[in-house]
């Protein structure tokens, strides 16, 4: 959860209506937020899917919205300020989006608003500035054209400092430098204008292009490591501060105009709309709703309608979020609840029963559970175990442990085997678990499988002991099979089995390589089993 705060007075001169403390603590609550009123303050808890109400201005843009005093997807008057930024060719963070505001009357509360949701955006999408990093100038301190390039040293007055350091100490001595520099190495990056630095990115500003109080223009950067984040930053930066007046321009960067502003189509069908919802509301309703929640539509002959998302929805991803809108406008409140016509007693799948019929099983057959984490990485997965393949990435890994989704059990139980060579012998383990494989006709292209896996270790581990583990477990669960000799990278050659179920290879069986074993600094034979179970 994500919490902001901000001036009550300040809200209701945004919305441009008073409202009672009790009306305005629901309508924050219907529009997702969780509000605490302290005397004139007001502190909300909101989820990070909402970035664009990360500051006052965007929580009055919905309110506003949800009480139908503004309607419609917002068109932004936009110009060219022909001014450029050219890039370097900048690895350290390569992507770069700029924005200017122009006729901003920069208050106190617009100066905590935009501290405050550089902040909340640095913490969510930037990643602690990992992967986004904002820099707010005063664009009528900064001298174009600019460039944009990555150095290994350079001198500069830090924001609130008084005199020039050069780039290590700023990283070894000022308090950002020293919080945010293990996300810069030996080349930073460094956005100039004709007088010198005016940014450091992810670490600092330059003082001499500071907002103050007086400041009337604003210059927007937004550098990272992706360029979708850093595209959905600029947007929210810009929207965010245009509720309080002032014109955008673009900034030319390499031939490409920052920030692009222009509302994402998504067509939609009225009657999945009101499929889900069951509410049983007609076109109008709906677009009107929509409407209200400041989205744009057109209605469509035979029940469609295009939908408009603003620029700064960056959390849009599926119609699913769409109908959601549309019952936050319809109000959760005004939902009445229908028992079931028909009554239904609860039992458990299929799948669990035959989940709990093969956990009985290997248990009895003197198996220890085991459960690992979904998340693996590369050498683990396929390297070690002498597979070629491909897995679900992880975009943003925290750790060089983590960085797939596995698909397929056994190497964490190997890696199982590895951590307990200290344990008495033989080791019998199993797991029961999700592997996640790349499946392009879905459409999330990939598809999740229940798979088992068991594996032995021990002195006089063969085939023909795991061949009758693997026939005890297909038995007792009930299902016809058959099992025919094959070759798997991961088993020694004519040491290694396939089951087949009906038409269909459900998994295999085999003695583990020794070459795999010494992968995995194993000193034992080892044997193992996985299929697939749902």
């Amino acid at each position: 959860m994500v919490v902001i705060e901000f001036s009550k007075n300040d809200l209701l001169n945004l919305i441009g209506k008073d409202i009672p403390d009790e009306e305005l603590e629901e309508l924050l609550f219907l529009v997702k937020l969780e509000p605490e009123f302290e005397e004139e303050t007001i502190k909300c808890e909101l989820h990070a899917d909402r970035p664009d109400m990360f500051s006052v201005e965007g929580v009055a843009r919905e309110v506003k919205g949800f009480l139908g005093l503004e309607k419609g997807i917002r068109k932004y008057d936009i110009k060219d300020s022909k001014v450029v930024v050219k890039t370097e060719n900048p690895q350290a963070r390569p992507h770069i989006a700029c924005a200017i505001i122009k006729g901003v009357d920069l208050t106190d509360e617009l100066v905590k608003s935009l501290m405050q949701i550089q902040e909340k955006l640095h913490d969510t999408i930037g990643r602690e500035r990992k992967k986004v990093a904002i820099g707010v100038h005063d664009y009528d301190k900064i001298v174009p054209p600019l460039r944009y390039a990555d150095v290994e040293n350079e001198t500069f007055t830090p924001l609130g400092g008084t005199q020039e350091m050069d780039v290590d100490q700023i990283l070894t001595q000022h308090p950002k430098g020293i919080g945010f520099a293990h996300l810069v190495g030996k080349t930073r990056p460094m956005l100039y204008d004709k007088e010198g630095v005016i940014s450091f990115p992810p670490i600092i500003n330059s003082e001499r292009t500071r907002v103050t109080v007086g400041t009337n223009n604003l210059f927007i950067d937004v550098t990272g490591t992706d360029e979708k984040a850093v595209s959905e930053a600029i947007n929210i930066m810009v929207c965010n501060i245009t509720e309080r007046g002032g014109t955008i321009e673009t900034v030319n960067i390499d031939k490409k105009r920052t920030p692009d502003l222009t509302p994402k189509d998504f067509p939609a069908e009225v009657e999945n709309i009101d499929k889900i919802l069951g509410l049983g509301l007609s076109e109008n309703e709906i677009a009107d709703i929509l409407e209200r929640m400041r989205y744009g539509v057109s209605k469509q002959r035979g029940g469609k309608m295009n939908i408009a998302i603003p620029p700064y929805r960056t959390s849009i991803l599926h119609l699913v979020d769409i109908i959601e809108d549309v019952a936050i406008g319809y109000g959760y409140n005004n939902i009445e609840p229908i028992l079931p016509k028909l009554p239904t007693i609860g039992n458990r799948s299929e799948l669990s029963k035959l989940i709990s019929k093969s956990r009985d099983m290997m248990m009895g057959l003197g198996f220890q559970e085991i459960l690992n984490f979904v998340l693996t990485n590369e050498e683990s997965n396929f390297s070690k175990m002498l597979l070629q393949g491909k897995a679900a990435e992880i975009s943003n890994p925290v750790s060089s442990e983590y960085t797939i989704c596995r698909t397929w059990l056994l190497p964490s139980l190997v890696r199982n085997l590895t951590n307990n060579m200290h344990r008495e012998y033989p080791q019998r383990l199993f797991e029961i678990g999700n592997c996640i494989i790349l499946d392009e006709t879905k459409e999330t292209r990939i598809r999740m499988v229940k798979k088992l896996a068991g594996i032995v270790s021990h002195d006089a581990a063969n085939l023909t002991e795991i061949k009758s583990i693997v026939e005890n477990v297909l038995s007792y669960m009930g299902i016809d099979y058959k099992i025919q000799e094959t070759n798997h990278p991961s088993f020694i050659d004519s040491r290694a089995g396939e089951i087949v179920a009906g038409e269909k290879a459900i998994g295999f069986f085999g003695e583990i390589r020794p070459e795999i074993l010494e992968n995995w600094k194993l000193e034992k034979p080892v044997i193992a089993f996985e299929m697939e179970i749902g």
